[in-house]
């Protein structure tokens, strides 16, 4: 089998572990023969810290060919030039795909397109299997274009196509709408973390049955031997806490700047009480540290937090920078008595390794995973976080690590199971074929 996985990020350590799970997944299911390359958004670094991964960069008409710089005449023609080159672009890139598809692959020169493209192009034309990552990000606040051009591609060139575990919606622009039905009409399988996103498809029409709920791939690195018993750190007398936070700028009805500083004020006041209180020893880490070329690092909102707190807590609280890839994390988040968590997989990988998590929700998933896991008591809402209301749910938290323990190691097992499940589900898809849906469908209206 040679499968094609896309549209990663991988320089999020989370989006790897999506990405480390799913090839783990389809080796077990299509054997350990099986060949991976990974189309991610930024392969020549991945590769630097994954060196056993083989990256590719992502392949639509919007990245065929470098941008052209056109100094020597006015800003308005050189907009008309390249609105010009890119529809040639486009269509040149439309006529390879068709090639490939007629030609067993070949795909031969262009003058518009680079070398790199059609090669790409190439080992499309010859994948088994084409698997667009799992994770969170067909939702409407980020922009979508080259997400669908990369699926579109693929539908194209008559590739089988899934979605693997992620959560998507809800959808309210009627082109969003059109587009991601015609999508999700002609996939194989489309494996969805929750069932809030098999609402939202099904809210804009998607009525065929290939729509599977199943666990976040990451359960797929669930340590059962830890999940067996619970595990006690004996390397201090205090109690150990690592507090992962991160950036955000979309609050229910705050702006970025009044949801954040509210957002840090109840981590800072929650922190502060755990030092005084529990005789806490905290420690700032996260999925998303540690990589300069990555436009997120968590660590610099630790920072800024640690750096508000007074001198005698700041004694006790560290901020821990450093890159920790997956299996690395895994390991390091042992090291604690539980996880204040605001990234989902920071939260999933210390649920993994048996260790209670304390969860702030920035986006539906968070909240529906711990649905899933009977937990949802423990959940908070970064749009309505309140820093007293906060500092108490995590003071309690603290007296019942034993019991969200026995609760939830049973389920985290359940997850990790369910996650295994996608290879079979994948395999058995393969067998069937669904019905061409042409891109260009009505709009759907968003049900209420």
């Amino acid at each position: 089998m040679l499968i094609l996985i896309e549209n990663t990020v991988c320089l999020n350590a989370g989006d790897a572990a999506i990405m480390l799970a799913i090839i783990r997944i389809l080796r077990r299911t299509f054997g350990e023969q099986s060949e991976f390359v990974v189309f991610d958004s930024n392969p020549e670094v991945a590769a630097r810290y994954y060196p056993d991964i083989k990256f590719r960069p992502l392949t639509t008409p919007l990245t065929a060919a470098p941008s052209m710089s056109l100094p020597l005449i006015g800003k308005r023609m050189a907009r008309r030039i390249r609105r010009k080159i890119g529809g040639l672009k486009k269509r040149e890139f439309l006529r390879l795909l068709t090639s490939a598809k007629n030609n067993n692959g070949s795909v031969g020169w262009s003058p518009l397109l680079t070398k790199q493209t059609r090669e790409n192009i190439a080992l499309y034309a010859k994948a088994d299997l084409v698997v667009s990552t799992g994770g969170t990000y067909l939702v409407e606040h980020y922009d979508l274009s080259t997400r669908f051009e990369e699926f579109e591609k693929d539908l194209t060139l008559d590739k089988p196509l899934v979605l693997f575990t992620q959560s998507l919606g809800p959808f309210n622009k009627p082109e969003n709408q059109r587009r991601v039905k015609s999508i999700v009409d002609q996939v194989r399988v489309a494996l969805l973390r929750d069932e809030k996103s098999e609402n939202n498809l099904r809210a804009i029409g998607v009525e065929h049955d290939r729509l599977k709920v199943i666990s976040d791939s990451v359960f797929a690195f669930a340590d059962m031997e830890r999940l067996s018993k619970r595990q006690r750190s004996e390397r201090s007398e205090k109690l150990r806490v690592a507090v992962s936070v991160r950036d955000w700028a979309h609050f229910d009805g705050l702006s970025p700047q009044e949801g954040m500083a509210r957002y840090k004020s109840a981590v800072s006041q929650a922190i502060s009480e755990l030092v005084k209180t529990r005789n806490a020893e905290v420690t700032f880490l996260s999925t998303c540290q540690g990589i300069p070329e990555y436009h997120y690092d968590d660590s610099i909102v630790a920072q800024a937090i640690a750096d508000g707190l007074d001198a005698e807590t700041r004694k006790s609280v560290s901020v821990d920078s450093g890159f920790y890839g997956p299996d690395a994390l895994l390991k390091k988040v042992t090291d604690f008595d539980f996880v204040i968590s605001t990234r989902m997989h920071m939260a999933i990988l210390s649920l993994c390794a048996g260790v209670p998590v304390l969860p702030i929700s920035y986006e539906f998933k968070t909240t529906e995973l711990y649905q899933g896991l009977s937990q949802s008591q423990w959940v908070t809402d970064i749009s309505h976080i309140e820093p007293v209301s906060f500092t108490q749910r995590v003071l309690d938290f603290t007296e019942h690590l034993d019991e969200f323990y026995q609760a939830a190691a049973p389920r985290i097992r359940e997850q990790s199971a369910s996650a295994w499940s996608a290879g079979p589900l994948i395999q058995a898809s393969l067998s069937s074929q669904p019905t061409h849906v042409t891109v260009g469908a009505k709009p759907i209206k968003q049900a209420s």
